[in-house]
């Protein structure tokens, strides 16, 4: 059985007065997640009229890759800091065929 891609559309919502430390700490998660060896892409968008609001376009070679990302001290380090009020994620399967 052949490996499927994850991929995945995060809304992220900054607590209260964290807008500027969660855009700090998503940039430090964003350079550490992209080296890791199964992630396709890693990038956040901020809204530009809710500082609050930002979106993650996450994008891995397989749901195990997800998994080893998940338990990484860098992502594990991120969800301590405690600076996000709401995330829901849905998944975003590719609509190419092939």
């Amino acid at each position: 059985m052949s490996a499927h891609p994850v991929r995945k559309l995060a809304h992220i919502t900054a607590k209260p007065g964290q807008s500027a430390a969660l855009r700090a700490a998503l940039q430090v998660l964003e350079t550490a997640t992209r080296q890791e060896p199964g992630c396709v892409e890693f990038t956040f968008y901020q809204a530009l009229t809710t500082d609050a609001s930002f979106l993650l376009l996450e994008h891995f070679t397989d749901q195990q890759a997800l998994q080893t990302h998940m338990q990484l001290p860098h992502t594990q380090v991120f969800f301590q800091m405690g600076l996000t009020e709401n995330v829901s994620a849905v998944d975003v399967p590719s609509l190419r065929h092939g």
